[in-house]
């Protein structure tokens, strides 16, 4: 059925995009792929969008606000070490299921030769960020034997990107060694969690002492 409106055409191309880099890779994305799967005329997606790589782009920013805010209750719920471990292994298996971190993976590939995408990789990125980065100030608050050895800000950087770099190497992996690291994650994170004063403060010593200056 043709669209109704110029906000229907421009959000059926937005939703074919996504579907192609979903099922398909960015591989095949063209302006007559996209159209056609969006059942509209090809030029609308130069109407609409003006690029094929703004198309893409736009698809990388909508499928991950999408996404985020589908886990942003979770975040802020995170106040441990093993609620975060819990939280990675959950979003790890939504998202592969659903193809977002593919499409960011895709994006972050393309991104190396386009900036149009690079920019729109790096707004991807950022909503995962923030909820992370809210997620660590928690974690790494007075109190935590990380506190004045790694900041929030570092702490998200390193988490970012681990999970970016899960994802992309996802394919390569022999099979079963993501729930054995998740498993190791969470033994360390339940015996962080389950320091007493003491614990923490002989922690803290140690980590301090072997900071580097």
């Amino acid at each position: 059925m043709p669209p109704k409106s110029a906000e229907e055409s421009k959000r059926r191309l937005l939703e074919a995009a996504v579907d192609v880099l979903q099922t398909d890779g960015i591989v095949a994305m063209s302006a007559r792929t996209v159209s056609q799967r969006a059942g509209v005329a090809q030029g609308l997606v130069f109407y609409h969008y003006g690029s094929v790589a703004e198309l893409v782009a736009a698809a990388c920013v909508s499928a991950t606000q999408g996404r985020v805010d589908r886990h942003r209750e979770r975040f802020e719920a995170a106040t441990t070490f093993t609620d975060l471990v819990d939280l990675a292994r959950e979003v790890q298996l939504a998202e592969r299921e659903a193809g977002t971190v593919s499409i960011l993976g895709q994006a972050l590939v393309a991104a190396q030769t386009d900036e149009t995408v690079a920019q729109a990789s790096r707004q991807a990125l950022d909503m995962w960020r923030t909820p992370i980065l809210e997620a660590s100030h928690r974690l790494l608050r007075a109190g935590s034997p990380f506190a004045g050895v790694i900041d929030a800000e570092t702490f998200t950087e390193l988490l970012m990107a681990a999970f970016v770099g899960f994802e992309l190497t996802d394919p390569v992996r022999p099979d079963g060694l993501a729930d054995r690291s998740f498993e190791a994650l969470g033994t360390v994170a339940a015996v962080l969690d389950g320091l007493g004063p003491m614990g923490r403060r002989a922690l803290a010593a140690t980590l301090k002492r072997h900071r580097t200056p």
